[in-house]
């Protein structure tokens, strides 16, 4: 088998490996494979520049080559090069326990060997190069199964998307992990240094003590909000949330919200208004759920606009849309986190969230909640004038209940 190699890992390239995988499939009806990414590969690059970190891809072509006669047989792992260059692929066609079928189980085994040795070379590389950033690898891994109606690239592509989708979710649930940790521990410690000093004394001070029951207080809500939040995600994520759908005025709900949440602009001498076009027409959905991303919406720009700021809800009838956008005149947000910030627990400034209240979920609530009543929401910033975010929601008569 003749095979073509990529210059700068040294490893073939996947195209070039389609024979030797179809003929694997037609032995064996099943092979493993492996997918490797260098997590945030591009920005290493824009930091550090593409010739320092190609050095990096180098050192790990090298361990991927190496890995065939080291960690099993020869004749049963072949790695290649994807063509992004900063991910990796492995076609396992034998089992490393060598038993008759393998599963999932021992392609894990074989991703954690290849982790490891990966992320040897990438800590050695960092702390020659003074790299400070922390380099991770994920990995995904699936089965690339025969289907004789199907040619072997497809069957590859299936394969590496699937694999690909796996390691994301993995990385989004151990970060999701984390930050739940992380907010239920705040409020948590707070609460137990509390009683503890009531405990300790503080309880026969009345003035003391009732100052202490009152922040105890305070932080139960806060993780009573944080739960209902979380239970709220999971049900729209699921498609367990039943909208009870009628038909209502926007431009009413959005002047009702506006009214709603001026004594709290108030005391934080920022403007809030109304700019709203009263004829509109109505659309279909859940008053509750929109008036929760209406009230989310303004909350948001109140916390982030400093006194003697401006903000202004708009709604109006638009390409057979209601569009609702709220802005106002606070800080910004910088254009690399705007595609991220309807994202759970995303922050942009992550201190300055959290002494804001902040806990991360309130847009990503909204966003399911628009999107389930067949709408978009996006946000637009510049930095230093501040954030205007959108929202549309089609006409009643063009959307099925």
């Amino acid at each position: 088998m003749k095979l073509l190699h990529d210059p700068t890992t040294g490893l073939p390239l996947l195209t070039s490996v389609y024979t030797f995988v179809g003929e694997e499939l037609s032995k064996k009806k099943e092979i493993g494979f492996l997918y490797f990414e260098v997590v945030g590969y591009h920005q290493l690059e824009e930091t550090y520049g593409k010739e320092k970190t190609i050095g990096l891809l180098q050192r790990l072509g090298k361990v991927l080559q190496e890995s065939s006669g080291k960690l099993f047989r020869e004749e049963d792992l072949i790695s290649v090069a994807s063509p992004r260059g900063e991910s990796f692929i492995l076609f396992l066609s034998s089992s490393p326990r060598h038993k008759e079928k393998f599963s999932l189980a021992d392609l894990k085994l074989v991703a954690y060997r290849i982790t490891q040795k990966l992320e040897e070379v990438m800590a050695s590389w960092a702390k020659e190069n003074a790299v400070k950033d922390k380099i991770m690898i994920r990995s995904g891994q699936t089965f690339v199964s025969l289907d004789p109606k199907l040619p072997v690239d497809r069957l590859i592509y299936e394969a590496q998307r699937e694999a690909a989708l796996k390691c994301r979710l993995e990385e989004i649930m151990a970060q999701f992990v984390s930050n739940i940790s992380h907010e239920l521990r705040t409020p948590l410690t707070v609460i137990k240094g509390y009683v503890e000093t009531l405990l300790d004394g503080a309880l026969a001070d009345p003035q003391i003590s009732k100052h202490f029951l009152e922040v105890i207080y305070e932080e139960t809500e806060r993780l009573n909000r944080l739960i209902q939040d979380l239970l709220d995600l999971s049900m729209m994520e699921s498609k367990r949330t039943k909208m009870n759908r009628r038909e209502i005025n926007l431009s009413q709900l959005v002047m009702d919200a506006v009214d709603f949440m001026k004594d709290y602009a108030d005391k934080k001498k920022i403007k809030l208004k109304a700019d709203v076009i009263a004829s509109v027409s109505n659309v279909q959905g859940d008053e509750d759920r929109l008036e929760q991303v209406l009230i989310n919406l303004i909350d948001n720009a109140i916390k982030y606009t400093p006194a003697n700021g401006e903000i202004t809800v708009r709604c109006a009838e638009e390409d057979g849309f209601i569009k609702v956008s709220v802005a106002d005149t606070g800080a910004g947000i910088p254009a690399e986190d705007l595609e991220r910030v309807f994202e759970r627990f995303y922050r942009v400034d992550t201190d300055r969230s959290t002494a804001k209240g902040g806990r991360g979920l309130g847009l990503s609530i909204s966003k399911h909640i628009v999107e389930a009543h067949g709408g978009a929401i996006w946000a637009e910033s510049q930095l230093g004038k501040g954030s205007t975010f959108h929202f549309t929601i089609p006409l009643a008569g063009l959307v099925e209940t």
